[in-house]
């Protein structure tokens, strides 16, 4: 089964149940395949590694110059959980939601803080202000909290957006989301991209303003 897809100037990396497929851009053909019990459950790669999350080892790498061999990086007790369910990153730092919580890790030294929360699906880090959002599912709502540039582990979130008020109220669960850092109305703030299962949105964060995407059947 097909997790996540993530496409550098490269390859196209496919995290899957079984494994990694790894695609060559320019030949459109596998480069190589990485088979693995459990597979992968999340990729996001820089120009020299590629990150992947697995579902009971914590985090693990490629380096670039060697795509067929796979290195642990950060595991249990570091992070909230071996489980990882999403990795997102920039030049210097990593985000993962794990079963077990939210995770930074600082890439050059492997400096980890978060903050343990249940439900955390996806999650994203700017990659300038490196602002930190992730998507927590519950029972009965979803949420995506914004956590404003962080340098330590955290307890409260500077926002949190609910499909049960706010701009996003009537939607059951958040699909995916992205985020432009400074593109708001006054370009102080950040402009969201939300897909749920019955919309997508555009929000400023500045203005609380949207733009609302529906298809008509």
């Amino acid at each position: 089964m097909l997790l996540q897809i993530w496409t550098d100037e490269s390859y196209v990396y496919a995290a899957t149940t079984s494994g990694l497929d790894i695609i060559d851009l320019d030949t459109e053909q596998r480069a190589h395949f990485l088979s693995r019990s459990g597979g992968y459950t999340s990729v996001w790669s820089t120009a020299t590694e590629v990150f992947l999350g697995t579902p009971d080892e914590g985090l693990k790498y490629i380096d670039k110059d060697d795509i067929t061999t796979v290195l642990p990086y950060v595991s249990s007790p570091d992070l909230t959980s071996d489980n990882v369910r999403y990795v997102h990153g920039n030049e210097n730092k990593l985000i993962c939601c794990t079963v077990g919580g939210v995770n930074v890790i600082k890439r050059d030294n492997l400096y980890v803080y978060g903050t343990s929360i249940s439900g955390g699906q996806k999650c994203f880090i700017t990659p300038t202000y490196e602002d930190c959002y992730f998507a927590i599912s519950g029972t009965s709502s979803w949420e995506l909290h914004r956590v404003d540039s962080p340098t330590g582990s955290w307890t409260s979130s500077n926002a949190t957006y609910s499909t049960d008020g706010g701009f996003i109220s009537g939607s059951t669960r958040i699909n995916d989301f992205y985020v432009t850092e400074r593109t708001s109305s006054s370009g102080t703030s950040n402009t969201l991209f939300v897909a749920t299962d019955y919309s997508a949105y555009v929000y400023d964060e500045e203005s609380g303003e949207y733009l609302l995407l529906t298809t008509v059947s």
